[in-house]
């Protein structure tokens, strides 16, 4: 195997591979009963402190990935940085306005309707763990919107265009994006259980948007665009009365 290759897998992306897929996955799980704990014990700091740690985590496996990418010659249309045109790639940018349609709709209904916005308290009451994750006060939103800014970049480079590329060096495409979307769900088992069916579910909306618009540009917009949104979204929820 190659120390690097622009037509195939290296030995650096074996390397890579093994931090996504073994790494990350490991830290997940050994530190699960610890950031759930932490998260619902409301601790002073504790949601600063698991932020910025996933900022710094998420960019540390990105910018290597990208300079991998560079160094190894490879076109980075093949990453989908590009803009494609035609009724399929079009299927997926309107899909995109859809999702972000949808979570708009549902931010203007929490900020009508003050019962809306007892629903949504009573069910993040009812999930400690989600509470505790969620931003509570304007610092903390500030830099959860930079959180959901590094995502959005950082977890589409990594799971949608990088891994769904290095597994489609096995697999067909949809086979290689059903195994991206599993080893992204895997590691939001932090929110707990009960959510990983919603993360699935949102995860695969922005891979089919990657996978039908042949670019990563929509698929990276309407990641940053929902968890910046949903931040806003429980803020109003919590604070905003008739």
């Amino acid at each position: 195997m190659p120390f690097l290759s622009a037509e195939s897998l290296s030995l650096v992306d074996s390397l890579m591979l093994a931090v996504i897929l073994i790494g990350l996955p490991a830290e997940t799980f050994l530190t699960l009963k610890k950031t759930r704990a932490d998260l619902a014990s409301d601790a002073p700091g504790v949601r600063v402190h698991h932020y910025t740690s996933t900022i710094m985590l998420l960019w540390g496996v990105a910018l290597p990935l990208l300079v991998l990418w560079a160094a190894s010659g490879r076109e980075w249309s093949t990453l989908g940085f590009q803009i494609e045109t035609g009724l399929m790639p079009m299927s997926g940018w309107i899909l995109a306005a859809l999702v972000a349609a949808y979570f708009v709709y549902q931010f203007l209904l929490v900020s009508a309707s003050e019962r809306v916005r007892t629903q949504f308290r009573d069910g993040l009451a009812k999930d400690r763990v989600m509470s505790g994750f969620l931003p509570h006060t304007r610092e903390e939103r500030h830099l959860f919107n930079l959180l959901g800014l590094t995502a959005g970049i950082t977890e589409e480079i990594i799971f949608r265009a990088y891994l769904i590329w290095a597994f489609s060096c096995f697999l067909p495409l949809w086979g290689a994006a059903l195994a991206s979307l599993a080893v992204f769900t895997l590691l939001h088992l932090y929110q707990g259980p009960k959510n990983l069916f919603a993360v699935f579910l949102m995860g695969g909306l922005v891979t089919l948007i990657y996978v039908l618009s042949g670019s990563i540009w929509p698929a990276i917009a309407i990641h940053i665009f929902v968890d910046i949104l949903n931040g806003y979204t429980i803020s109003k929820a919590r604070t905003q009365s008739v």
